[in-house]
């Protein structure tokens, strides 16, 4: 399986995170409309902040994610925080360690930006899947009930992700 990681530096880049992640709208299982959910989805490209995509030896998407600097409580201006808007992995490779490779593609990136990033925040929804996954790294900050459902807030510091991903064989960078 012959994996990369990829920045979503250019428009063509963009354009290929926004499809496929709309393609697979209905597995994100965003608890929100869909005007919501496209905001959610779309901001990482739309405010000019970043998206990373996986790709398989032929280039096709086979996992996204998309994250902003800030956070919507402090005004985006906790610019040393970075909420993670979208993430998704094609069912095929759920198993793997990618998701592992994602994380440790994203930390090794986020160290070369010019804000030292100290944590990661991110919602999920009720799926008890999402949660045990979230809860091996992140700790549960809030559970709140809203008009979308059951909503729950992790955080991890970056110093205690990075020593949850150093249990892991690393990445390698080209």
């Amino acid at each position: 399986m012959d994996i990369s990681f990829s920045v979503c530096a250019t428009a063509m880049y963009q354009a290929k995170y926004l499809d496929f992640m709309l393609q697979h709208y209905d597995d994100l299982g965003m608890p929100y409309p869909f005007q919501v959910s496209f905001g959610f989805i779309a901001s990482p490209v739309l405010m000019e902040k970043e998206a990373i995509l996986c790709l398989d030896e032929e280039n096709e998407a086979v996992g996204a994610l998309g994250y902003i600097f800030g956070t919507g409580e402090k005004q985006y201006e906790d610019k040393q925080v970075v909420q993670m808007q979208a993430v998704y992995l094609d069912k095929a490779f759920r198993g793997t360690r990618l998701f592992l490779r994602g994380l440790q593609f994203l930390l090794h990136h986020l160290k070369q930006q010019p804000v030292s990033v100290t944590e990661l925040v991110f919602w999920t929804g009720p799926d008890p899947f999402i949660n045990r996954l979230a809860a091996k790294f992140a700790s549960l900050e809030s559970v709140t009930e809203s008009e979308f459902g059951r909503l729950s807030a992790y955080r991890v510091p970056v110093p205690d992700l990075e020593a949850y991903l150093h249990k892991f064989r690393p990445i390698q960078l080209a």
